[in-house]
């Protein structure tokens, strides 16, 4: 049987990794989990491609209990006018694992949406693709129950931007606004919609 493989996305600013330490340090700690070694994950700035060190890029290391492999390619903001609400009670993804069969099929539910929004157990968790941020008056949240503990997320609850609390699906009223944030999308990215735009 094959060993299970994970996946780090990295933001890389005109030739700079963002949050690198960060990274590697949830890399590190999945290899332990995993294999109990501790994964070698010196990642040096100098491995960026010279047409990789403009503008904004993704980076993405395929690992097990060694580094596998390393890609870097420009990126593009996916366009999202909508989510739909997918249900999946068992599903579990706390490590950023390379099979996304699950997550994938759930994605097959989306219809005429751009993305899913996974509801389990009734509280709200993440798309197939980010952590979740809901606004209102009140201020910006997030979901205590997500499926991945994003690094994004971590830094903007660390920073008091964002506050963590229990978000049910039929609590979706009383938000305007979902914004969606990753390794590679921030806030202030606008990457979001209408809670009127959540079916």
């Amino acid at each position: 049987m094959s060993k299970p493989r994970f996946i780090e996305t990295i933001k890389v600013k005109d030739g700079s990794f963002c949050n690198l330490s960060l990274h590697s340090r949830r890399a590190i700690r999945t290899s332990e989990i995993h294999f109990g070694v501790s994964l070698n994950f010196d990642i040096p700035t100098d491995i960026i491609p010279m047409d990789m060190r403009i503008g904004i890029v993704k980076c993405r290391i395929l690992y097990s209990d060694t580094v596998e492999s390393i890609t870097f390619e420009p990126y593009r903001f996916r366009p999202i006018t909508n989510l739909a609400l997918v249900y999946d009670n068992d599903i579990d993804y706390t490590y950023k694992s390379e099979d996304r069969s699950r997550l994938q099929s759930l994605v097959s539910q989306k219809g005429n949406c751009d993305e899913i929004l996974i509801v389990k157990n009734g509280y709200i968790t993440d798309t197939s693709y980010s952590n979740i941020v809901l606004e209102n008056s009140e201020g910006l949240f997030t979901p205590s129950t997500p499926l991945l503990a994003g690094i994004k997320r971590q830094l903007l609850i660390d920073a008091g931007t964002i506050i963590e609390k229990d978000i049910r699906v039929d609590d979706l009223h009383r938000y305007s606004r979902a914004y969606l944030i990753n390794a590679m999308i921030d806030l202030d990215d606008n990457v979001g919609v209408s809670s009127t735009n959540v079916f």
